[in-house]
This record gives structure tokens, sequence and C-alpha cells, in this order.
């Protein structure tokens, strides 16, 4: 079976791309190698859009665009583009293009995004993924452990169901896994775990939340996940992941958390490599620059349909690399991911992460929703199989970063259920404006 799906013109087309990329990794060390290949790549995708796709030669007249760079830090020039432009244009975008597919984005973020993709797009991706899989000795169809979400994209009725069972079918030739990010109920994660017991994958792989209450659900009952002698690491991707969530995962899974960083319209971009703080860019398809707020623009320079040009990600992240982004540090989420506290008359800005690692810290609790509402109070709502005040020890942390802060400014809300995004993901704050 594994000779003969390797040898299917749908995978061969994979493997090839995924061998030559690997020796381009290998041939080109240089920074400054890297960078010419990205100047040479950019301003060949860049004539092909400016010349033939409708929306870029708009682009270009409207912003008066070269039509070549000589360096990168050229790009900062460049107008960003936002997904409201790509709203907005919708028939510029789509009205030169052939065969593709459409990918919709803005489950979690606002209204939906219609992206076209190709087939070459989905394979250079798939190509990324195991070239990164490669640097933690993964290689394709070896044994994925899947906690995901996504199935809206199967469709309604007879059809729906048909894409199901294709998807499963598929799975199982890949040697997949698959278990629904819906419902993460103590039962299931208590199903999830036997599963999860009585198999030896390669990898697991999740949304950051999903992994997460997997991982403390194991921990907080002293459940034993049996020899997992063939594990090689717990990917964690699609969320952003907190230092609580790394640590939790590598003392309950005992080897590493990999940090896989991507987005719809894009593919996977980065990926970690040795360890969870050291996540690299994958630079022969994305150029990444970091603006003066420092948030992400992405620049295609693989083959697309349609390019994305200083295309905005709204996501903050750390960085040393100040002209072409290589290796990220830390992947800090988006920009309304800050909460303030009310301290006297003024209010504090601080980074969520602060206050989910003191949510995911207490013993019982196993989802929760930060809400500033428009007033500046802010509302926890929290889920728990039994009776727990966690006000307490919830104003006992928070006091060690703020002091004086106005505990009348908080209300803690049990609920029975905090409601996913149509792909299953968690949205753990939300800031009302």
């Amino acid at each position: 079976m594994l000779n003969h799906i390797l040898n299917n013109s749908f995978f061969k087309k994979r493997l090839k791309i995924l061998e030559k990329k690997k020796k381009l990794y290998q041939n080109l060390r240089s920074i400054d190698e890297i960078y010419l290949y990205q100047i040479e790549h950019f301003n060949k995708v860049w004539r092909k859009a400016f010349t033939q796709v409708p929306f870029y030669k708009y682009w270009k007249k409207k912003y008066d665009l070269p039509e070549s760079i000589k360096g990168l830090d050229e790009l900062r020039y460049f107008p960003v583009l936002e997904k409201k432009n790509i709203q907005k244009n919708q028939k510029l975008i789509f009205s030169s293009i052939k065969d593709f597919q459409t990918i919709s984005t803005g489950g979690s973020t606002g209204e939906p995004t219609n992206f076209p993709i190709s087939s070459k797009e989905s394979q250079n991706s798939y190509a990324n993924h195991y070239l990164a899989r490669g640097w933690w000795n993964v290689k394709p169809l070896d044994r994925i452990f899947l906690i995901w979400g996504h199935s809206h994209l199967f469709g309604d009725g007879i059809k729906g169901q048909i894409n199901y069972y294709k998807r499963l079918f598929y799975d199982w030739l890949i040697n997949t896994k698959r278990l629904s990010a819906y419902d993460l109920s103590i039962n299931s994660l208590s199903n999830y775990y036997q599963i999860l017991k009585k198999s030896n994958p390669t990898l697991i792989i999740g949304y950051t939340s999903a992994i997460y209450k997997l991982a403390k659900h194991i921990d907080e009952n002293n459940l034993d996940i049996e020899n997992k002698s063939n594990l090689k690491g717990v990917v964690v991707t699609s969320e952003t992941v907190t230092n609580y969530d790394i640590n939790l995962i590598k003392k309950v899974f005992n080897v590493p958390c990999i940090i896989e960083y991507g987005m719809a319209e894009t593919g996977i971009i980065a990926h970690s490599k040795k360890d969870s703080e050291n996540i690299h860019l994958f630079w022969d398809t994305f150029i990444g620059i970091k603006d003066k707020d420092k948030i992400l623009n992405l620049t295609t320079i693989n083959e697309r349909v349609f390019p994305l040009i200083n295309y905005k990600t709204d996501d903050l992240i750390t960085s040393k690399d100040n002209l072409s982004i290589l290796q990220i540090e830390k992947i800090l989420g988006r920009k309304n991911d800050f909460i303030k506290v009310k301290i006297g008359n003024s209010f504090v800005e601080s980074h969520s992460e602060f206050f989910t690692h003191i949510l995911k810290s207490i013993n019982g609790i196993f989802n929760f929703k930060i809400i500033q509402k428009k007033n500046m109070d802010i509302e926890i709502k929290y889920v728990s199989q039994i009776n727990l005040d966690i006000s307490e020890n919830f104003f006992n942390e928070i006091s060690k970063e703020f002091k004086g802060f106005d505990k009348n400014t908080f209300t803690f809300t049990k609920v029975e259920e905090i409601p996913k995004t149509i792909a299953g993901k968690e949205k753990w704050i939300e800031v009302q404006k």
C-alpha cells in the first residue's frame, strides 16, 4: 500500500517539489545568497503580477510603484495590502484568473475574505510542511494523530457527507487519525486520551487550544499515555501558543513542542527548528518584513494565481532580523489581543498572554473567554465541571503584575460552553468596539 501511494502521481508531484526544496535549502546557506534569491524571484513575480493581473495593474498605477527592486528594503515603500483591499476589489482579482479554487478566511477575525488558490500552491505548501517536519525526522506518510476542525469546508447535504467520507478515506491512505476539534468536552477528551493511549504516532498535531486541553486533562488526572517510542514531537498550529502551553505539552508528552505558523490564504509560513523558540520562515516562498508596529507583512515569491505583495498578517512578532525576516523568535498574535487594566484613573495595556496564563494554570478550568467591554470592564467566562470560584485565585495572581488595579472592573461567569469559530478554533480574547 505504501509503495502504491508513493507511486501515485498526486504524491509524486509533491515529493518532487520537496526534494527540489531540500536541495535549495542545503545549497543556499549565506544570508546574502538568500537575499539575492528573494530579490530575483520577487521581480519575476511582480512583473507577471502588474502585467497580467488587473488588480496589480491598478495597484502599480495608483501608488506609482517601480517595475523592479534592487534591494529588499524597497518593499517597505510598497503599500500595505490588507484584507479590506481584497474584499473591495474581488472583480479585479478574480476576473483574469483561470484554473483556481477559492478559499475563504475570516472565521475568527471578521468579514470573510475570498482568495484564489491553485493546485501548485497546495503542492508547494505540502513540500514546505515536510521540509520542516524533516527537521524533526518525520517523513511523508508517517503516522499522525490530528485534532482538527474545518468540517464546514465539506459543504452541506449529501455532497457534504460524500466529502466527509472522502476525507476519512484519504486520511486512512496517508496514515492519519483525525479527531474533531469541535467537541472538546471532558467526555471527548477522555475518549481522545484512550485513542492516543493505544496508538504510537510519529507526530501529534492540532489547534493550540485542542492540544492544550488534552494535555491539561492528562496532567490533572495523572493519566499515563503509555509508551510513545515513535513520537518525535507535538505540533501546535492555527492559534497563538504561550509559554505555559509549551511547558505543559513538554511535560505531558515528554517531547518537544513544535510551532507551525500559517494562514489559510498563504499555507504554512514558518516552522520550529530544533526548539520552540527557533521558528524559521520559508524564505523561498515568502519575504517577511516587520513594520514599525512589529506586525509581519508578507510577500509571496512562489508561483501563485494571485500573489500577495506586502500583505498585512496582523500578527505581532519579535525577531532580530530587520531586513528580511528569516527567523521569528515569538509570534505574539493579533494587536487586538491586548487587554487594558484600570489602575486608579488610568488604564495600563498588557498582552492577553498574561491573563490566559493565569486562567490556564487554575485546576478545573478547561475553557474560558476574556471579554473587554466597550466601557473597559472585563468579563471572564469559564467552563468547569466543578463549582469553582476563581476570583480570589485570579486576583492574587494579577496583583503581582498590576498593583492597585480596580477589582470592580472584573466579573466572573461560569458557563456551560464557550462557542468556537466555524473552523472549530477557540477565540479566547474578545475586545468589543
